[in-house]
């Protein structure tokens, strides 16, 4: 009876997975919602599920909401598959049944349907959840199923550099061990101090086989994945640094999380060189370029690699509105594009500003930061004051609407 029961919780699992892998191959639209999703929002606990249910009587709206439960209840048993992994899911089994999936419906922020459709009297609808990643980890931990401190996450910078039209890089020889290219020091130097680990390619190349494959220059997610497999990462950093003759310098970048090859984000930012640059001034070009992406770039990373960054309560002060739609805008734009945002509730009002408490995963500097950066800012904004606990935005005096 005992094996029959320990059988039967291990099927259950499994099924958790394989429905989450029909989920990923049987809607092709999957794979772009989940980048969309976590490129726009920069968070975490986002999962897709099927849910599928009999109708009966032609009772639709019964099925539908069968459905929708079933779809649920997938999705948080899969969110906490991922999140422990295979060993701990093994090694907990009985915990993970018996005290967190009976109440997993409580870990649920919010879920919206994707599609759904109506075959014979199937119902079935693909269900987009965002887990309260916060409230399951507490709960994982008062089990002892995760530990109480996290480990810092791990980065693979696998970066390349192309000058006027000659490309380097290192992974289509690895066995040589170039030196750091400009665009890798400027990384390593913009990621000290905020808390995470590097992988340093020169003194800690893996003794594994490197398949010719992985040797490409264009490698796909898969093959960026395999990369930091190999050197024990949890997030590849991927791209070049490239310098045109013109003197145009730019920098190119994705992150890929190495738990299941999914891409974060990418982004591309350029400076221009009146002059032929030297050396030198190359890796002070490319400084300043990621200093432009680390807003971004820092909170993408944390986000592909499970990292819980803390939120932080402060003020933020929009002056110089001329009006309403100026005012909706902003406020639209803040609460809604700018990755890390949590609350955002207006607290007072006057003649010519208006100001609003936020709730943030960063500081004021942080925040600021992702907003003056941000390609869609809606308004043009003139300055911004940083102090603790509060941030001003003053509105452009010759901004249109």
């Amino acid at each position: 009876m005992g094996n029959r029961l320990g059988m039967k919780r291990v099927y259950n699992v499994v099924a958790v997975l394989l429905f989450a892998v029909v989920a990923v191959l049987g809607f092709p639209l999957n794979r772009d919602l989940r980048a969309q999703e976590r490129g726009s929002t920069g968070r975490t606990g986002q999962v897709l599920a099927l849910g599928v249910a009999k109708i009966v009587e032609n009772n639709v709206a019964s099925a539908r909401q069968q459905a929708i439960a079933r779809a649920v209840k997938k999705g948080v048993e899969y969110y906490l598959v991922s999140k422990l992994g295979q060993k701990t899911t093994a090694e907990h089994l009985d915990t993970l049944i018996d005290r967190i999936l009976p109440r997993a419906k409580e870990l649920v922020e919010y879920y919206h349907v994707v599609k759904e459709t109506q075959l014979e009297d199937r119902y079935t609808l693909l269900l987009s959840i965002r887990v309260n990643e916060k409230l399951a980890i507490d709960r994982l931990r008062e089990q002892g199923l995760l530990g109480t401190e996290a480990k810092p996450v791990r980065i693979l910078f696998l970066v390349g550099n192309t000058l006027q039209g000659s490309g380097q890089y290192w992974w289509k020889r690895p066995e040589e061990i170039s030196p750091l290219c400009p665009a890798e020091l400027a990384l390593f130097k913009a990621f000290q101090d905020k808390g995470f680990e590097f992988v340093d390619r020169t003194i800690s190349f893996p003794t594994a086989e490197v398949t010719p494959e992985m040797k490409q220059v264009e490698l796909s997610p898969l093959l960026i994945k395999a990369w930091g497999e190999l050197f024990g990462a949890n997030v590849v950093v991927y791209g070049k640094g490239q310098t045109e003759s013109s003197g145009e310098v730019s920098m190119s970048l994705q992150v890929i999380s190495v738990a299941d090859g999914t891409e974060y984000c990418r982004m591309t930012e350029t400076s221009f060189s009146t002059t032929k640059p030297s050396p030198q001034e190359i890796v002070s070009i490319f400084e300043e370029i990621v200093n432009r992406m680390m807003p971004r770039l820092e909170a993408c990373v944390a986000d592909a690699g499970g990292q819980e960054l803390a939120y932080k309560t402060f003020e933020v002060v929009l002056r110089g509105l001329k009006d309403y739609v100026q005012y909706r805008r902003l406020k639209n734009f803040l609460s809604k594009e700018i990755p890390g945002v949590k609350e955002f509730v207006q607290s007072r009002i006057g003649s010519h500003y208006v100001s609003f408490r936020v709730q943030f995963q960063g500081d004021e500097e942080k925040f600021a930061s992702l907003v003056m950066y941000h390609d869609a800012l809606p308004v043009p904004i003139q300055s911004v004051e940083k102090k603790e606990g509060q941030v001003v935005f003053v509105v452009s005096s010759k901004s249109g609407q």
